[in-house]
């Protein structure tokens, strides 16, 4: 089985090689972040060095990605591994999957370990073993055999798990519990210090390459995750975010309020301040803390959902409207009440 590789592509969109899906019984490598486009990309296995975005569905046995994965129709494979998230709005059908937050439709597995959240609109069907270090949620239920373990989970429906439960799991409209709750150890730096820690390091960075325009402050900032190796923002989710912010005039989304949040904690002064951005801190951001107590929460995503939540926790210190006020307007918007949740959430 040879090599089929995609270098930069002969179409560039917006900065993004794009190409369309194939079928073929080639090794498909991806040197660069690419979107493909078309109803089906089918291979046998498939690399891909960075993001890795698919509008369409995905057929191949063995995947690999060292970035995002991102996938607008299903995937079905024998065995995905992923170094960052797998968001996909289809179904994922798998035998293994690996991920370190895993979102999907629906999940369908022998087995699945991620060290971050797992998220499923409608079910969770484990065969095997289920692993995380956070939280599951199902928007419909979770069943399976074998191993679950979590810090906590969430099926709203019904948990129909047979074998071992290690972690305290809510059926909500049962209101019935299971297990207990898994403690995370404690980490010995905190968020507060990582954040300063980071912010540091991206000016001394900013600081060597002297004056820059946009399209290189752009190219920059996709360079973050190389600084930021714990991964505590997806770095081009949050420059994409607040480009799109740049342009509004008025912030009427605590999504968007939740974001700018967590840019003013990571980035320094340097980028917070250009020009064509500042005004999303000096202004909209100044407006919007007026409006907080009415400011309803509406996500894009299940991806959006859980980089809500995140933000929440992570910054606890600088949202100014109460925690859990705000983590109960983001349950009530897929229609949870966080007070059925609260007592296992940790």
């Amino acid at each position: 089985m040879s090599d089929y590789q995609f270098d930069t592509s002969d179409i560039i969109v917006g900065g993004a090689n794009i190409t369309e899906a194939i079928s073929c019984d080639d090794r498909l490598v991806f040197n660069e972040s690419y979107i493909v486009t078309g109803s089906n990309l089918r291979a046998p296995s498939l690399y891909a060095c960075y993001d890795l975005t698919v509008i369409g569905d995905v057929e191949v046995d063995d995947i690999e990605i060292s970035g995002n994965f991102y996938v607008m129709g299903s995937i079905k494979a024998k065995k995905i591994s992923c170094l960052k998230s797998i968001i996909c709005s289809g179904d994922i059908d798998a035998k293994e999957i690996y991920g370190n937050e895993v979102i999907a439709n629906d999940i369908a597995c022998h087995s699945i370990a991620c060290p971050g959240n797992i998220l499923a609109k409608t079910t969770i069907d484990i065969s095997d073993s289920l692993q995380s270090d956070r939280s599951v949620m199902a928007g419909e239920g979770i069943l399976g055999n074998g191993t679950f373990v979590s810090k906590n989970a969430v099926a709203v429906e019904y948990f129909d798990f047979q074998g071992e439960v290690l972690g305290k799991v809510i059926e909500v409209d049962n209101n019935v519990t299971y297990g207990e709750s898994q403690e995370l150890p404690s980490e010995d730096v905190s968020f507060d210090e990582v954040s300063t820690i980071l912010r540091k390091k991206i000016s001394e960075e900013l600081y060597k390459a002297g004056e820059i325009d946009e399209n290189q402050l752009v190219e920059f900032v996709k360079q973050l995750s190389k600084i930021d190796d714990d991964m505590m923002s997806d770095w081009m989710k949050l420059t994409e975010d607040l480009v799109e912010l740049s342009y509004k005039d008025r912030i009427t989304n605590l999504r968007d309020y939740l974001i700018i949040i967590m840019a003013t904690k990571l980035l320094p002064k340097e980028i917070v301040g250009y020009e064509t951005i500042e005004h999303v801190f000096n202004n909209l951001l100044i407006e919007v803390e007026k409006e907080l107590d009415t400011l309803p929460f509406r996500a894009k995503s299940i991806a959006d959902l859980a980089y809500a939540l995140k933000i929440v926790i992570l910054c606890d210190n600088e949202i100014q409207i109460d925690q859990d006020e705000a983590l109960d307007r983001i349950f009530q918007s897929i229609g949870i009440k966080y007070k059925t949740v609260k007592s296992f959430l940790g």
